[in-house]
């Protein structure tokens, strides 16, 4: 089961291009995203505009990411159940993109 998710936090390293086994590109991040009482590490995996949107940020950019989340739990080193969360993203938006993009919009406007 996955839900549609909002996640917004900070990058805690630079986005990493990948290729899967079908050819086809993605990118991989991890954010971290404050829940009111601690702070929770979020995977994400984006495709097509919204990976090439995660690819043009680094480590300590804010982030908002929407998309398909799931819970994924495992067996840490210490023999510990643990649980965590990786968003698909459908979407990603940032203060650059803002920026960049609300420059394009006054560029036309001259």
């Amino acid at each position: 089961m996955s839900v549609t998710a909002l996640v917004t936090g900070k990058l805690i390293g630079d986005p990493e291009r990948r290729t899967g086994q079908s050819g086809k590109a993605y990118v991989l991040a991890k954010i971290v995203a404050h829940d009111g009482d601690a702070d929770s590490l979020v995977s994400v995996m984006a495709f097509g505009s919204a990976a090439d949107q995660l690819a043009a940020l680094g480590k300590g950019d804010t982030v908002a990411v929407n998309g398909r989340a799931k819970v994924n739990t495992w067996s840490g080193r210490d023999g510990e159940m643990k649980a965590g969360l990786s968003v698909t993203a459908d979407a990603v938006l940032s203060a650059y993109h803002l920026k960049r993009k609300r420059q394009a919009v006054a560029e036309t406007g001259s």
